[in-house]
């Protein structure tokens, strides 16, 4: 019977190529996001690989939104085997005191109880069974200070904290959770932070940032390095409540 695997954040950028990556390897996918059209646009280019895979509609900010996806999952194919939690926002660059009330809002909504809430019904779905994986999408940011970015980096904390202590929780009843702490990885996202940082009112200090100059790898990563992360995690009966970090060595000794 093949694995079922939802991917939360799947429509583009770095879920786009988790979906893509674990379809790749048999998992029946689940496409999860806000963008039907982009999400079955994913859907359509894992078909076309001959394997299998269905869009369904989650907003991290609605709770009854969380719950209807996996009941819908559940309801649909009897069990739910791995969970990824990549959903993202968008990031504004601004000092914390700066910082505004709506975007601090919907960074948390999202990456912190919008993630909370995701892995609770995971765990729901996946304890029955005694088996499962949960992997929750964190950052390099989430273990470093990210300066004009203190929210996202707050949030990344706090997804950390979560994966490991629910790690330690289940880690006897057959379900494994970890996180993913990629570095930079060129999205439409990423193009539109850059945008930010090269505006006419940008912070000075925001000019000068050379994202580039903090990978040794040379290269910033593509979403199938990370792909490639998640499938050894989703596999692994035996590592639990860890931070895998894929960073092409951004954190192995320059200052972030």
């Amino acid at each position: 019977m093949p694995k079922i695997a939802l991917v939360i954040g799947a429509t583009s950028g770095i879920g786009r190529g988790v979906a893509i990556a674990l379809a790749s390897k048999g998992y029946t996918t689940i496409v999860s996001g806000r963008d039907a059209t982009k999400g079955n646009e994913v859907v359509k280019e894992i078909q076309e690989l001959g394997a299998i895979a269905a869009f369904l509609p989650v907003d991290l900010k609605k709770r009854q939104s969380i719950k209807d996806l996996h009941a819908n999952i559940i309801s649909t194919y009897g069990q739910l085997d791995v969970a990824v939690n990549c959903a993202g926002v968008a990031i504004h660059l601004k000092k914390t005191a700066d910082m505004s009330e709506a975007d601090i809002d919907s960074t948390f909504a999202v990456q912190i109880t919008g993630f909370y809430l995701s892995m609770q019904a995971q765990l729901k779905a996946m304890l029955p069974n005694r088996s499962g994986h949960i992997i929750n999408f964190s950052s390099i940011y989430g273990s470093n200070g990210f300066p004009f970015g203190s929210a996202i980096s707050a949030s990344k904390h706090a997804v950390i904290g979560m994966t490991k202590s629910a790690a330690i929780e289940y880690a006897a009843e057959g379900v494994y959770i970890n996180a993913i702490a990629p570095g930079l990885v060129p999205t439409e996202m990423v193009a539109a932070l850059g945008t930010e940082m090269s505006a006419p009112d940008a912070d000075p200090r925001v000019k000068a940032m050379d994202m580039a100059k903090f990978y040794p790898s040379g290269r910033f990563g593509q979403p199938e390095d990370i792909g490639k992360a998640v499938l050894y995690l989703a596999e692994q009966d035996w590592v639990t409540g860890t931070v895998l970090t894929v960073d092409g060595g951004a954190t192995a000794g320059h200052n972030l």
